[in-house]
């Protein structure tokens, strides 16, 4: 406090403002958007075209746009930096077409790419472009099989070009994937060489989700290039759930192990749902629920634990919601509640609507020590009947073997 009465006023106050200053919510980021589009569809020879778009919101002063021009083959025709305007956002590019060896017939894609401080975005558009020459104009078509990489793993996409002057065989033919929320992998490098008018490569799934697959063909001396499309889709991979949960009884708790089989990298901690119905009836945990665990390649699982509520069947349904990656799937199993002994044996001595099964259980029960009773006593007879007969036994014997002279005091004759 002496510190701050010691202190201008002047100075306290830049301090105070400073504090308050640290303590601001810093502004969030604006979202950026970028257009682009050229003066005209389609050229020719050397016409100039005209590429323009804007930059919303306005991005202030020092900023510019990048616009990248690439020829059907894939290669760079054009590059450059356009300046930003600061009030309006717009910008404004050119490029003289032709002049170059690039510069072929065909689809032409430009990407316009703005980046600052405070964000980035980016957009694409394309112009067709035919070089004025004596080349013959051709046509490319591309046929994907099977259209959905369902069964196979992999799609045989077939590239023809048509109304090609003379012979092409030996030329390159290239393929990229162009769209689609999908992805596809292609051979490195992506392209075959054509034999006759056609060639394939074979294009293997990765992600789920369409996808477009374009191939070009470059052209030559004679033919003006093309390139053609096709789609195909990337289905999410099958799954399916295998239950195995043991037998209950009314009480006692168990597991039932649920397992999510197809595909690999199945996400760990993905939820498995389970559910109930029948006359039986278990209790559930709450959240009925339980988190993926891999413990295969292709396979994950997980475990919940189950009470037997009360007798009778019961359907155990399991659910797997999917992901990007797996499509969703659900599996049942029936197990059957029953009632425990100690929960028979009461039922049946306090109740007299006992089923005939629980009475031959109560009386088989019942009968048990009373059996094993007359078994006992049995025994015991036996043994003490043994004994007399054996000491009658000895007797008998022991009185034969006595000397003569013994008998009646008599002595013996000489």
């Amino acid at each position: 406090m002496f510190l701050l009465r010691a202190l201008p006023k002047a100075l306290v106050l830049v301090l105070v403002l400073l504090t308050v200053a640290s303590f601001a919510a810093p502004a969030l980021a604006a979202s950026y958007s970028v257009t682009v589009r050229t003066n005209s569809p389609s050229y020719t020879g050397s016409q100039k075209i005209i590429i323009n778009g804007t930059v919303s919101p306005t991005p202030g002063p020092n900023t510019a746009v990048v616009l990248t021009t690439t020829s059907p083959g894939g290669a760079v025709v054009d590059y450059q930096e356009d300046p930003v305007n600061p009030s309006t956002g717009a910008y404004n590019g050119s490029i003289v077409a032709g002049g170059t060896a690039t510069w072929i017939a065909g689809t032409y894609l430009v990407n316009a790419t703005w980046g600052g401080s405070s964000g980035s975005a980016s957009q694409t558009t394309t112009f067709q472009y035919s070089p004025i020459g004596t080349s013959t104009t051709t046509t490319t078509s591309v046929s994907c099989t099977p259209a959905i990489v369902v069964v196979y793993p992999e799609t045989r996409c077939t590239a023809t070009v048509s109304g090609a002057s003379g012979t092409i065989s030996g030329e390159t033919m290239a393929f990229s994937q162009t769209g689609g929320t999908g992805a596809v992998n292609f051979p490195s490098p992506a392209t075959c060489a054509i034999s006759g008018t056609s060639c394939s490569v074979f294009a293997s799934d990765v992600t789920p989700g369409p996808v477009t697959i374009q191939a070009s063909y470059p052209g030559d001396a004679n033919n003006a290039a093309s390139s053609g499309t096709a789609s195909v889709t990337v289905p999410r991979v099958a799954t399916s759930i295998f239950l195995a949960c043991t037998l209950y009884s009314v009480g006692v708790a168990s597991s039932c192990k649920a397992t999510v089989e197809g595909g690999e990298s199945v996400t760990p901690g993905e939820m498995v749902t389970f559910s109930q119905n029948g006359t039986g009836s278990v209790t559930l945990p709450s959240p009925p629920t339980c988190g993926l665990n891999i413990f295969r390649l292709e396979s994950a699982g997980c475990a919940i634990e189950l009470t037997g509520n009360s007798p009778g069947p019961v359907t155990i349904n399991a659910s797997y919601g999917g992901d990007a990656i797996h499509a969703p799937s659900s599996g049942t199993t029936t197990i059957t509640i029953i009632q425990n002994s100690t929960s028979t044996s009461t039922t049946s001595s306090s109740s007299s609507s006992s089923s005939a099964t629980t009475a031959t259980r109560t009386t088989s029960t019942t009968s048990s020590p009373s059996s094993s009773s007359g078994g006992s006593g049995s025994l015991i007879y036996l043994g003490v009947a043994a004994v007399v007969i054996l000491v009658i036994v000895i007797g008998v014997v022991f009185s034969r073997r006595r000397p003569a002279g013994n008998r009646g005091g008599q002595p013996a004759a000489t």
